[in-house]
């Protein structure tokens, strides 16, 4: 209730604001500029009723303040803060501006109201899947959903790009280049991201469903990690970082007890770099108690990410298995209204309208130019025209040193002299 209270207030502000704006009841180009920054501050505020910090912020830089320098500045400097009716040199332009907003609102709302959307129901949004092959002894495979083929040749310790499919039910087929191909039943919904995985070794392949989240890190400067145990029947495993090799008791456990086939919690880990280690075992050993699976030294994990690590034996050329773990890394939706998010829509998704905006706004400004440059009649513009002087140039050198310059022939030097009678004899 708060909110739609604020919202309320600070919506007929605006309103109220860019009314007076554009009637300017004082005729003072000012104040009507005063108004739009009142205006922008308005808009600011329900940014932040969104939960969008750093837009807010920019609104208030930017518009409602560079922006409106900027304006102005040019205001003052053409001296048009008093706007005199009877001289306005586009009468048209109020009548052009009223037709103009009854075209836009006619635009906008007959849509609206002939959309019925009071009586739509939600769409629902299409689930994404990807595969990922974690089987330790199967060949490259080519995965289809019913007969939609979604990844060929898919290698070991791969995964296949996300892609939607309508909500529902499916059979999913993993055929190897050598073998014979592999079934299963998954079930889709709508709005869900997922990972099917097939695990296991030789013909005994199993699959499970993890699901993807891939919304927004709730803390700054983390990411999310989840860990899924496709190498060990008996033991669970622990993700663990040991820490300095000189302490023994800055061991931190991230993720613990992963049964076989199961997946963690998803945790959130502070982007840094990290000696990560998968472990056997329920308890957190020692550096020389029970062995570690795999290790990942210096592991730059940035922030804002969503990884699912895959723990799966890898065999080796001599026939023996070794544990190795995959990270299969996406990037978590960027938070609304935040650097990122702003970047992806304008530089990515809205390039040509955001180009185009600039232009508009280049625009407005040379406009605000021409309607507040004043017009002074009768004034004649003085476009290379020579200067005429009173006195011409020899009269005042002549009244500076008491003779006439012109009619004096100018002395010679000594040397000049000497010259001149040298070349006579």
């Amino acid at each position: 209730m708060t909110e739609v209270v604020l919202f309320g207030i600070v919506g007929l502000i605006a309103v109220a604001a860019a009314a007076f704006m554009v009637i300017s009841p004082t005729k003072n180009a000012v104040h009507s500029a005063l108004a739009l920054v009142l205006t922008m501050g308005c808009l600011a505020f329900l940014f932040l009723m969104l939960d969008a910090p750093f837009l807010a912020m920019i609104q208030i830089t930017v518009y409602a303040g560079a922006i409106m320098v900027l304006f102005l500045f040019v205001i003052m400097l053409l001296g048009a803060e008093k706007l005199d009716v009877r001289e306005t040199r586009f009468p048209w332009l109020p009548v052009f501006g009223l037709v103009l907003a009854v075209l836009l609102l006619l635009v906008i709302g007959l849509p609206i109201l002939n959309s019925g959307l009071n009586v739509m129901e939600p769409v629902a949004a299409t689930p994404l899947v990807r595969v990922i092959n974690a089987a330790t002894d199967m060949a490259p495979v080519e995965v289809a959903f019913n007969d939609q083929t979604v990844a060929s040749d898919l290698a070991f310790g791969s995964a296949s790009e996300f892609v939607q499919v309508p909500a529902g039910d499916y059979s999913v087929t993993l055929t190897p280049q050598d073998g014979a191909p592999i079934t299963t039943s998954v079930s889709l919904e709508g709005g869900t991201t997922q990972s099917l995985i097939a695990y296991g070794e030789g013909d005994a392949v199993t699959f499970a469903v993890v699901p993807d989240d891939l919304s927004t890190v709730s803390e700054a400067r983390t990411s999310r990690i989840v860990v899924f145990n496709a190498y060990d029947p008996e033991n669970p495993i622990s993700l663990v970082d040991f820490g300095s090799s000189f302490s023994a008791t800055d061991t931190t456990t991230y993720a613990g007890e992963v049964a076989y086939g199961a997946y963690s919690e998803p945790v959130l880990v502070p982007e840094g770099t990290y000696d990560f280690a998968y472990i056997t075992g329920a308890d957190v050993p020692d550096v020389d108690g029970e062995p570690v699976l795999y290790r990942n030294r210096e592991y730059e994990l940035p922030r804002d990410e969503s990884q699912l690590v895959v723990v799966m034996p890898e065999r080796l050329f001599d026939g023996s298995l070794r544990a190795a773990a995959a990270p299969f890394v996406d990037n978590a939706r960027a938070s609304f209204g935040g650097p990122r998010a702003i970047g992806t829509l304008l530089f990515i998704d809205y390039m040509m309208p955001f180009q185009m905006l600039a232009m508009l706004l280049l625009a407005a400004m040379v406009g605000v130019i021409v309607l507040t440059r004043h017009h002074i009649p009768g004034a004649k513009e003085r476009i290379n025209v020579r200067r005429r002087v009173s006195r011409p140039l020899t009269n005042v050198i002549a009244s500076q040193v008491g003779h006439e310059v012109a009619e004096e022939t100018p002395s010679q030097l000594p040397a000049q002299t000497e010259q001149h009678e040298t070349a006579g004899d």
